[in-house]
């Protein structure tokens, strides 16, 4: 069930069977003089170094070709200094769009049900990294997802909770699912950014459920990050491909 995950000061209590993991959903090549994106990366560091993390996962593809370096390699020069612990950090490189950032690190993660997992995010795109954890990974169908949201919106608006309490910290915590949290943060700088991320949303989980808008939508990502046209077909097989059974 979706849940909402009380925190006590940003500290979680680990069980001694479980492996903790963090992974961070990179947002562009990491640029410490956008102060948005910093804050974001410094929130991640706080959040393992607080918790004892395990297991770091950054993922982000190539997605500037005027770089040598993918998304998840610019903020692990950032980051790795800055972990107090002996976390291990590893990368997920494959991916352009938060679909294929979780569905690529499915095999990274190697969920096991004593593990706890965070996912950090933007916040205008938490609903659907979520949508896509319960897809990839617990490979649950349509109906059982939208089922949950449902649970999901009676727990958080309810007649217990007012229009007032949006925004504050009663609706903020996190949407867990199982051993599953997405921590949401504010990574864009303008609520045009938001909007756009919202309705970018929209299609990228219809993609999971059509081929030919799946394909499309590739088609778009590349070509607003400007990339080679010969690496489309690879990409589109890649994320068409039938999913390994959990």
């Amino acid at each position: 069930m979706m849940l909402i995950k009380i925190l006590t000061n940003g500290i979680k209590i680990k069980d001694d069977n479980m492996t903790k993991t963090a992974i961070l959903i990179a947002n562009g090549i990491f640029d410490a003089s956008l102060e948005h994106y910093k804050n974001y990366v410094d929130e991640f560091i706080d959040f393992v170094n607080k918790n004892n993390v395990e297991k770091i996962i950054i993922g982000g593809g190539y997605t500037n070709k005027e770089s040598t370096v993918s998304e998840a390699s610019s903020v692990k020069q950032y980051l790795e200094p800055k972990i107090s612990n002996n976390a291990k950090i590893l990368l997920e490189e494959r991916s352009l769009t938060a679909s294929q950032s979780i569905k690529f690190s499915k095999k990274i993660v190697k969920l096991k049900p004593e593990d706890e997992v965070t996912v950090f995010c933007d916040s205008s795109i938490a609903v659907k990294v979520m949508w896509f954890v319960m897809h990839y990974w617990f490979k649950l169908k349509k109906k059982d997802i939208y089922e949950d949201a449902f649970n999901y919106i009676k727990i958080h608006y309810s007649k217990h909770n007012k229009v007032d309490d949006i925004g504050k910290s009663i609706l903020l915590p996190g949407i867990l699912y199982k051993n599953v949290e997405i921590h949401p943060c504010t990574t864009l700088p303008s609520i045009e950014s938001a909007i756009a991320q919202q309705i970018i949303s929209l299609v990228d989980i219809g993609t999971l459920y059509d081929k030919e808008l799946n394909e499309k939508f590739i088609e778009i990502t590349k070509e607003r990050f400007d990339l080679k046209d010969e690496q489309k077909s690879e990409l589109i097989g890649e994320v068409s491909e039938k999913e390994e059974p959990v």
